[in-house]
């Protein structure tokens, strides 16, 4: 399920995780957890899948609100998670989202 809540929730702390697309496609082609709901027989079946839901989620979101969830603009904070642990990356969150309520 994917959150929304940049659009759905104006007033709300938004986060934008990004990642390059080739450790995404490394990270859901071992992810077991992923084998049964998208199982992928090769890397490049993988890369174009999740580039073509990318681009139409994306899509829809403009067709439907009129939002573009990849303009920068809408988030509070955005994070490249391409280098970093599940660790790190709630760490930079906890950071950021600490420093945004006393604004």
């Amino acid at each position: 399920m994917r959150n929304y809540g940049w659009y759905a929730v104006p007033e709300s702390f938004k986060v934008y995780l990004k990642v390059d697309i080739e450790v995404a496609v490394n990270r859901a082609f071992h992810d077991q957890a992923r084998k049964n709901s998208e199982p992928y027989a090769t890397k490049e079946e993988a890369r174009e899948k999740i580039l073509y839901r990318h681009k139409e989620e994306t899509n829809r979101w403009i067709d439907t609100y009129g939002v573009n969830r990849d303009d920068m603009l809408n988030y509070d904070l955005i994070i490249d998670t391409t280098n970093l642990t599940p660790d790190e990356v709630c760490v930079q969150v906890i950071v950021a989202y600490k420093k945004w309520l006393e604004n």
